[in-house]
């Protein structure tokens, strides 16, 4: 089996708003556990044994959160140029086949188990995680794959609607060897001034190379606050867990499952729960209700609230 896997974890975030304004998709918590870490639980799961995660450059709070772990390599893509250019700068760290995925997408165990052994079982240049998608979901922000069997024929990023071959869509998920990065080196720029992945598939294809698809039943994505809210009540552990360090007032009722850190503050007269994080740093005002809900450090909820995300509003510079 494959031991190695990189993880896309530049990119800008940037339909997550003011979430990803004061750190990185990837450091982004989920339940308490960084969104980085629960890529690499996956991946672990899945029998990968060493990581490299492409960073930008100024992601000091990642690079912090790896530092101690030994299978972890942290490489910098100066500059967000799209995913193939992001694999480019993996060329040295590479010498064997090798997995890639993203920061912001969690893939079920099976499925990454799978699509190493369709990879090594078929001997094909190239393997892609692929997902069937309903006729009314748009694919102009995706990938279209047009496949026979587990053969794919055809991959086209970012789709015009009168492109649209099928309702696969390609997942930020692949399975090269280390040959790819020769083709990368001929990596056209796109449309969209960047160096896309789907394009190396298409000279593969082009070239009588084989490139498989998995098929992935389902996976959980982190693109947005609604995301967010989804993963955190999916990760909450059952029960009530709050930091020894928190006081809570008397008469504040807390609900499960919920999750405070340190140096949460709590007014008095609040209800807290069910299904609530609170991230170290964060306040709650006396006389809150707060439920469905995620409260980032440095932030604050007030009044009764339901199903909202806050985060802390960056200092202007």
């Amino acid at each position: 089996m494959i031991s190695t896997a990189i993880i896309l974890a530049a990119g800008r975030g940037s339909r997550l708003r003011e979430i990803t304004a004061t750190r990185s998709k990837a450091m982004v918590p989920i339940a308490g556990v960084p969104m980085i870490g629960r890529v690499l639980e996956r991946l672990r799961a899945a029998g990968i044994a060493r990581f490299i995660i492409v960073a930008a450059p100024l992601d000091h709070e990642l690079r912090a959160y790896v530092s101690t772990d030994p299978a972890v390599r942290v490489v910098t893509q100066t500059e967000a140029r799209g995913s193939g250019d992001a694999l480019k700068v993996c060329a040295s760290h590479v010498t064997s086949s090798f997995l890639v995925c993203a920061c912001d997408s969690l893939i079920p165990v099976t499925s990454l188990l799978q699509i190493q052994e369709l990879y090594e079982f078929t001997g094909a240049a190239a393997a892609l995680g692929v997902m069937e998608v309903g006729g009314d979901v748009s694919l102009s922000s995706r990938s279209v794959v047009r496949m026979n069997g587990d053969r794919v024929l055809d991959v086209i990023e970012k789709p015009r609607e009168d492109e649209r071959i099928s309702n696969v869509t390609g997942l930020p998920l692949y399975v090269f060897s280390e040959q790819i990065f020769g083709e990368l080196a001929g990596l056209p720029v796109s449309p969209r001034g960047e160096y896309e992945l789907p394009g190396v598939f298409r000279s593969m294809i082009s070239k009588g190379q084989e490139v498989v698809g998995c098929r992935v039943p389902f996976r959980e994505d982190l693109t947005d606050a609604t995301d967010l809210l989804a993963l955190t009540e999916r990760y909450l552990v059952p029960g009530v867990r709050v930091h020894e360090s928190v006081r809570i007032p008397s008469s504040t009722r807390l609900v499960a499952p919920l999750l405070i850190e340190a140096d949460v503050s709590i007014g008095d007269n609040c209800t807290l729960g069910p299904f609530v994080y609170l991230e170290r740093g964060a306040s709650v005002v006396p006389g809150a209700c707060v439920d469905h809900s995620v409260v980032l450090r440095d932030s604050s909820a007030d009044g009764c609230v339901s199903g909202i995300v806050r985060s802390a509003t960056p200092s202007p510079r």
